[in-house]
């Protein structure tokens, strides 16, 4: 009897040892995950980097129908993240960049059927000029009448973080000017053009307000995400069929702080790339890859406990580098972290 109680002892212990554990895991991982989908054409097969088809669009809203996901409005998600509140599980948010003609024809009478919420990102200076292939005011106002959250995607729609101080105050007040008079309100969340971002313009659109700012990036926002440059998973043709929309949606936010470089503006070439996991047990399965214009650039990630370090083996070419970080919790959910970088 004593014999069987001095093996019983390390089993229990052993046992406790793996709850706590396992406790701590689940302390340091986020308790926010939104996943936030970017469209710009349907059903546009002219523009395949930019369109998704038919096909593909009903495939996703077929997807997005199922009871496991709660589908929110963009701003109740803001609003959340910011207040430090708690979003349910599988929370998704739909947004449309540019305000091509095919959303008010053919996407958002889909979205509206299937009640579900969606925020258009608005160019000013393309909507004035009336291009019949993008909405006019009359009807961006009828979305908005309609529930269609409206944000603002810069009057330009110009390479922004190229820009001079002047040059973007500028592009911003005329953009805020223009919604005040049009839509009898300023959009409290914004949206970079092409994703393109530096540290001026998201400290400026702090000083005008605005609640958030949203990149190209892929990622999963969560309550670590900076709010001036949240992430969106682009939908297109190449990017869209049914299983990576499966995938992406049920991924969840991967907790990160002190990332460098902090400017999206690459200001060294190659630069050096940095973070810490909240959850450092990550470290073990996290894999990390960057990619610029002419494909994966070879790099190699050093991991110290928390901290992951990249360092590139070339320079990034000029133009738009995404990075992409992966890792399975002991769940096995698949956590995602994304930043997008600017030479």
């Amino acid at each position: 009897m004593k014999n069987s109680k001095s093996y019983l002892y390390p089993l229990i212990l052993f046992i406790l040892f793996f709850v706590f554990i396992n406790k701590i895991s689940l302390a340091n991982n986020v308790k926010n995950s939104a996943v936030v989908f970017m469209y710009h054409k349907f059903g546009v097969s002219k523009y395949p980097s930019t369109n998704i088809t038919i096909e593909q669009f009903n495939k996703h809203l077929e997807e997005f129908s199922k009871k496991k996901y709660n589908i929110l409005s963009l701003g109740y998600i803001v609003d959340t993240i910011i207040n430090d509140g708690k979003l349910p599980e599988n929370t998704i948010a739909i947004s449309i960049d540019d305000a091509d003609r095919s959303f008010l024809t053919t996407g958002w009478p889909k979205f509206k059927e299937k009640k579900i919420p969606v925020t258009l990102f608005v160019t000013t200076s393309t909507i004035s000029k009336q291009n019949k292939n993008y909405l006019n005011w009359d009807e961006i106002r009828q979305l908005k009448n309609e529930g269609v959250l409206i944000g603002s995607h810069a009057h330009t729609h110009n390479h922004m973080a190229d820009l001079t101080t002047e040059e973007l105050k500028a592009d911003i007040e005329q953009s805020n000017k223009i919604f005040l008079k049009e839509i009898g309100e300023i959009p409290s969340l914004f949206a970079y053009p092409y994703g393109e971002a530096n540290k001026e313009l998201i400290d400026l659109l702090q000083e005008y307000k605005f609640k958030v700012a949203f990149g190209q990036h892929s990622g999963v926002i969560n309550e670590t995400s900076n709010l001036y440059f949240l992430p969106r998973f682009s939908l297109n043709e190449r990017y869209g069929d049914i299983d990576r929309v499966m995938f992406v949606a049920n991924t969840k936010g991967l907790g990160v702080y002190d990332f460098i470089p902090e400017d999206p503006k690459v200001k060294e070439n190659p630069p050096y790339i940095g973070f810490s996991l909240l959850d450092k047990s990550l470290t073990t399965t996290i894999n990390c890859f960057v990619f610029d214009n002419k494909g994966q650039v070879d790099s190699d990630v050093y991991k110290f406990n928390e901290r992951i370090e990249i360092r590139l083996n070339r320079p990034l070419n000029k133009g738009r580098s995404r990075i992409n970080c992966t890792a399975k919790d002991s769940k096995n959910n698949w956590r995602w972290f994304g930043r997008q970088l600017y030479l």
